[in-house]
This record gives C-alpha cells, sequence and structure tokens, in this order.
C-alpha cells in the first residue's frame, strides 16, 4: 500500500477523494472544498493523506500538525513551527480523521494506517515528532494499538439514541424534576416572541455564525487571544453542502441568529459539531432539546452529542462512549 499525502488547500487533491469519502456516507467536512476552507488562516498546517491498495482508494486521513505556543507567536510567516505531533482528527468536529473502504478488514485497516503513517513522516521529517491517533473508540484497537505505541484514555463522546415515539414520550422518560425544567425552558423559548427557531434548515448567515463560533470557542479555552476564528467563507460553502444543517435562534427583530448548532448526517444518524450562542445558556440547552425534537419526528437513529459537558448531556439521556488517544512517535 502507497499513501499520497497533500496540502486540502494546495490546489493537490487528488481526483478520486470526493468519490473515495462519499461512498463511504462520510460527513461533508471530508469533501475537499470543506477541507481547504478549513486550512484557511489557521496557525497548524493541514495535511490529507489518501492511501491506495494496487492503485484503488482503500482508506483516508486527515490532521495537524501541532505546534508549541512560543513557536506559534515568533516563528517567520508562513512556515510551520516546529516540532509537534501530527494529530489525526477531522478539522472542526469531534470526528476521527479516518476513514476506511469497507471491504477492509482489521489486517488491511493497520496496513493502511501504518503506510499513511509512514507517508508522514517522509513528508513532514524532523518537524514531526510522531503521530497521535485522537477519537480512537474500543474496535480501533485492533488495527491502532501495537509495539511502542501508547494508548491513552480521553474525554468520552456523548451519544443519544432515539427510541421514543414523540416529543412527550421523551419528556415521560426523564426524571421528574429534571421533565418539568426542560418541557417548561421547551415550551418558553418557542412562544418567546422576540425569537424565531429554526429547525434542520440548510443556510446560516456565514458573517454572525463565524462570529458566534469564535466567542463560544473564547469563553472555553484558557487562552482566548490564541482562537482562530472559523472564516464566513467556511460557513458559506457549508451553506451550499448537502449533508449540513442548522438548528438556529434567531432575534425577530433584525433577523440576526443568537445562537446555533451545527448537525452533519453520517451513516449512523447525526453529529453535532460548530456551535455558537451569545444569547445565554438557556438557548443552548434548547438546541438539544430541538435536536432531540427532529431526530424523533424523522427517525434519526442516533445523535452523537459531543465530548466535555457529560453530566449536562446525560441529564438528557445520552449515555458516554469511552475513547483514546493512539500516540505513535517517531
Amino acid at each position: 500500500m502507497r499513501a499520497e499525502i497533500f496540502t486540502p488547500d494546495g490546489g493537490q487533491v487528488p481526483a478520486a477523494w470526493d468519490a473515495f469519502v462519499r461512498n463511504r456516507r462520510a460527513c461533508v467536512l471530508w469533501e475537499a472544498d470543506l477541507l481547504e476552507a478549513a486550512g484557511w488562516g489557521d496557525r497548524r498546517p493541514l495535511f490529507a493523506g489518501l492511501v491506495r491498495d494496487a492503485g484503488e482508494p482503500v482508506a483516508a486521513f486527515c490532521g495537524r500538525l501541532g505546534i508549541r505556543p512560543v513557536a506559534q507567536r515568533f516563528r517567520p510567516p508562513g512556515r510551520a513551527a516546529v516540532p509537534g505531533w501530527f494529530q489525526v482528527h477531522l478539522p472542526n468536529s469531534f470526528s476521527p480523521g479516518r476513514l476506511y473502504a469497507p471491504g477492509l478488514d482489521a489486517a488491511g485497516r493497520r496496513a493502511a494506517t501504518r503506510a499513511f503513517e509512514r507517508a508522514v513522516r517522509r513528508r513532514l521529517g524532523a518537524r514531526c515528532l510522531g503521530i497521535v491517533h485522537l477519537d480512537v473508540e474500543a474496535p480501533e484497537f485492533a488495527h491502532l494499538d501495537g509495539p511502542l505505541r501508547l494508548r491513552r484514555a480521553t474525554a468520552p463522546t456523548a451519544v443519544l439514541s432515539n427510541g421514543w415515539e414523540s416529543t412527550d414520550a421523551y419528556f415521560a422518560g426523564l426524571p421528574r424534576g429534571r421533565r418539568r425544567r426542560l418541557s417548561a425552558l421547551h415550551e418558553r423559548i418557542g412562544a418567546d416572541p422576540d425569537l424565531v427557531v429554526e429547525t434542520a434548515v440548510p443556510a446560516i448567515d456565514p458573517v454572525h455564525a463565524s462570529r458566534l463560533d469564535q466567542l463560544t470557542r473564547m469563553k472555553h479555552t484558557s487562552r482566548p487571544g490564541g482562537v482562530v476564528p472559523l472564516l464566513p467563507a467556511y460557513f458559506d460553502r457549508l451553506n451550499r453542502s448537502p449533508g449540513a444543517s442548522y438548528f438556529v435562534h434567531r432575534e425577530k427583530s433584525s433577523g440576526r441568529p443568537v445562537s446555533f448548532d451545527l448537525v452533519l448526517d453520517v451513516p449512523g444518524g447525526w453529529v453535532t459539531t460548530v456551535t455558537g450562542s451569545d444569547g445565554g445558556r438557556d438557548l443552548y440547552l434548547d438546541l438539544y432539546l430541538r435536536e432531540i425534537e427532529q431526530m424523533i419526528a424523522t427517525g434519526v437513529p442516533a445523535v452523537e452529542l459531543g465530548p466535555g459537558m457529560l453530566q449536562l448531556k446525560q441529564s438528557f439521556g445520552a449515555r458516554a462512549v469511552p475513547r483514546h488517544a493512539v500516540a505513535v512517535p517517531f
């Protein structure tokens, strides 16, 4: 097996890339134009790799080369800071940066992964200290584990499986106190005369979405000045991409979004990812309820709510799915 490493924003995307990720029914963030936009303005270089066996694509990977905060500040413009670890992860998501052809068994996946790792080492050289596979779940241990590889538990992801016939049935299954609070919040936000609630809409104002995303990430980091915004052009491309939708609260008077959540189609249902809000905690909680309501109404099997705030997400009925990181030192 041979791996081709490329930068999605450099016009080097292999012709087979989009066909492969679409055949895997991967979320739209894997497509070349979204990967290209994800790399714009980011301090961390973005790379992807397509692995072929006898000329046929069998695996795809993507991730970023991590950098140190000091090097991030003082590095020469246009050059990657060194050294760092290559983090295999799908940008702007809570999803793994690994895709395999459906017919590839554990041995084939191991061979494809090793081919990608060797190619990264050749391409990045001394800039790369090693590879960290993020968002690893237990079934992947068979092809990611091995000698001299380090495995460590990371924050679990929260998954809510659909087992209700109606939203009323969902509320009825919650503990009494939680049921009263969430159902009251759901009704209050829905009846707010100053807000418009939009469910699974295909587009959002790109400029306001960029602002809300940046404000939210700045609230959840110790270094808010280092938060690089997702450019409006990124949301503009998402707005034109099938498989991406938004749950949104807008001001009725101005039409301006005040909170949103991006939801992506995947084979197992939905995954939530980029989010933003300047309207307070209640709007954030209501977004979950709107997603659950739509999930039940449309029969989506499950929604993955991502890592972080696990206790809060479990109070909505989600379960924790353990995740790990597997490090490969060079």
